[in-house]
């Protein structure tokens, strides 16, 4: 039922002025008070939905002596969605469904939703509404996803009780009875919704409802643990927090644009930034593609945005996973238990390695191992996780954040195994990931800190500073041995690891900054001090040759002179630059990297090349 289909109950639709809370609802949606120091959002949303709950109330009373209807039983006022949830903001839409038993015929039921309606329009309140039946409320929610998704959170306002919660009850059990069914479908849906939006942690401009990460997907995982295919994910303070923070941004923007909008928008972000508490210590630190001056407040804003929604995606890929495997486990034959004298002892878990075990899917520990007092544990787990395609499941996580630190220099071992992570192509990506969030990446490198979620203004690059660290180590086309024991591949795969390193604010030219951050750090780690020099000049030159090859005369030999004096005229440096390039470029996204740029650079490359061999 739309405006459009309805008549007035009584020719004099009620407004705000007869119900004077659902105008102080109307001011307080136009008016967000910035949150004190230190505090959440959170305060303000639950007085809002204190009020939102209180001005429904009245307009149900008002609306049964308009209409002269007993609305005692037969029929309730229920909220859905985040009004349902409680945590809808100053712009969210009234999420309203009125449930009925047919006690009340069509026109008494076109009467009271007229009464009900016309006053939340009039008020200038955006409404989505329906009236259903218990058995439609079930139909619906069995043949539309999103629909069965938002009515999981069905509450009662006001009216019939006991109808309202039979009607949550009966939802809440048919998504229980058909969750192993839908889970691929809603599974889809996600992936369909990242496909189209992005990702929130990765976009200069996140839609922080609908996006990879956001809003919805924080809902999607309370939905799948009402399912009872999965428990609450292992760190479920971090995940609240997350969304809470999500929250507080689409308030503050809402506060900003006083529009109906999620998308954070490179315009409003200084005012966004500035309500939550971002405060601008260095003023302009950048200039994006349309002329837009940025402030290092809203860079820290992306930042903290993206710490955010990377959360959110974990526990989202965490509960997908166990939901998946409680699907699995029902339909796999038990294996048969171990006799051993007359004992029944549980069966014995695959090895992985000394220390590690797969059980149900994912890397445990095994027992009596402690991380605390095994330093290369760390290192090693995560080895073995982009080598078998395996996740490290959350308790362990939680064991390898407290691990003990490791010794400085690094022992050879561990500089091995954090190359073969790093030579493990793209499957290093999610181990990184789960790693970087239990705090594991920051106690072996703490340079790591000062680029996290980092975002970069330029529009050819698509993901956050680390991230594109480790894309770029991702990438390495290797000439070697593929678990990077060549020389070249070692040296090569830490460049493209810390090139980026030095993108620091207000600290100057990012790769002469990267070449004197990485040194020391080199030193740390157990590089060799002959590879040391090289990857401390690849870092600092890792710019040149598209910088080269896109702006000047290739034909003039003293442009060639300069790249080759560049690679201090080593061969095997070019080389290694060259495919540094290349891996830096399409890490960044598919228009860094176009057939007429590598051209370009192959060009450049071939002849510094031929310059170097001249006797």
């Amino acid at each position: 039922m739309t405006r459009g289909d309805l008549g007035s109950a009584n020719g004099t639709p009620a407004g705000p002025a007869r119900l004077p809370l659902l105008g102080e609802l109307r001011r307080a949606r136009l008016v967000l008070p910035p949150p004190a120091p230190g505090e959440s959002g959170a305060t303000y949303r639950r007085s809002l939905a204190d009020l939102t709950d209180a001005a429904l109330a009245e307009l149900w009373e008002h609306a049964l002596a308009t209409t002269g209807l007993d609305g005692g039983s037969g029929v309730a006022l229920t909220a859905v969605g985040s009004l349902g949830r409680r945590d809808g903001g100053p712009v969210s839409d009234l999420d309203l469904l009125l449930v009925h038993d047919d006690r009340l015929d069509d026109t008494e039921l076109t009467a009271l939703a007229e009464a009900l309606w016309y006053p939340v329009w009039d008020a200038g309140i955006r409404l989505d509404h329906a009236v259903r039946t218990l058995e439609q409320c079930r139909t619906v929610a069995s043949a539309d996803l999103p629909a069965a998704v938002g009515l999981l959170h069905l509450r009662t306002v006001a009216g019939d009780q006991d109808l309202g919660e039979r009607a949550a009850r009966a939802v809440l059990a048919d998504w229980r009875s058909g969750a192993r069914r839908r889970l691929e479908d809603l599974v889809a849906s996600v992936a369909e919704r990242a496909e189209r939006f992005g990702e929130v942690a990765y976009l200069l401009e996140p839609d922080l409802k609908e996006a990879r990460g956001g809003l919805r997907d924080a809902v999607v995982v309370e939905a799948l643990v009402a399912s009872w295919l999965t428990d609450r994910p292992h760190r479920r303070s971090e995940l609240d927090r997350a969304y809470a923070h999500l929250l507080d941004v689409r308030d503050a923007l809402a506060a900003t644009t006083h529009r109906a909008t999620t998308t954070l928008r490179l315009a409003d972000q200084d005012e966004v930034a500035g309500r939550l508490g971002f405060l601008a210590a260095g003023g302009v630190v950048g200039t994006t593609s349309r002329g837009t001056s940025v402030s290092d407040a809203a860079d820290d804003l992306l930042a903290s945005i993206a710490g955010a929604a990377r959360v959110i995606s974990h526990a989202l890929d965490e509960t997908v996973r166990r939901a998946r495997g409680h699907n699995r486990s029902r339909s796999a034959v038990p294996p048969r238990p171990r006799l051993v004298r007359g004992r029944v002892l549980p069966p014995r878990l695959p090895e992985l390695a000394p220390g590690l075990l797969e059980h149900e899917g994912e890397i445990v520990l095994a027992g009596g191992v402690d991380p605390a007092h095994e330093p290369l544990l760390t290192l090693h787990a995560a080895a073995v996780a982009c080598r078998t395609g395996l996740p490290l499941s959350p308790a362990m996580l939680d064991s390898l954040g407290r691990a003990a630190p490791l010794p400085e220099p690094w022992p050879a071992p561990a500089l091995d195994l954090l190359l073969e992570i790093l030579a493990s192509g793209p499957a290093q990506v999610p181990v990184w990931e789960a790693l970087d969030l239990a705090g594991v990446v920051t106690t072996w490198l703490p340079e790591w800190a000062a680029v996290r979620n980092r975002p970069q203004r330029n529009p050819l690059h698509r993901f956050t500073v680390d991230r594109h660290l480790i894309e770029t180590a991702a990438g390495v086309p290797h000439t070697g041995a593929v678990d990077g024991r060549d020389r070249a591949d070692r040296q090569l795969l830490l460049a493209a690891f810390l090139h980026d390193i030095g993108k620091l604010p207000g600290r100057g030219p990012h790769a002469e900054v990267g070449a004197e951050i990485a040194g020391p750090l080199l030193d740390r780690i157990g590089v060799d001090p002959a590879s040391r020099e090289v990857v401390v000049l690849l870092v600092r030159e890792h710019l040149l040759l598209p910088a080269v090859a896109t702006s000047r005369d290739l034909e003039d030999p003293e442009v060639v002179e300069e790249v080759a004096a560049g690679v201090e005229h080593r061969p095997e440096v070019l080389t290694m630059l060259r495919r540094l390039t290349e891996a830096d470029a399409r890490a960044a996204g598919p228009q860094a990297w176009t057939s007429w740029r590598a051209r370009l650079v192959d060009v450049l490359t071939d002849r510094v090349r031929a310059a170097i061999a001249l006797p």
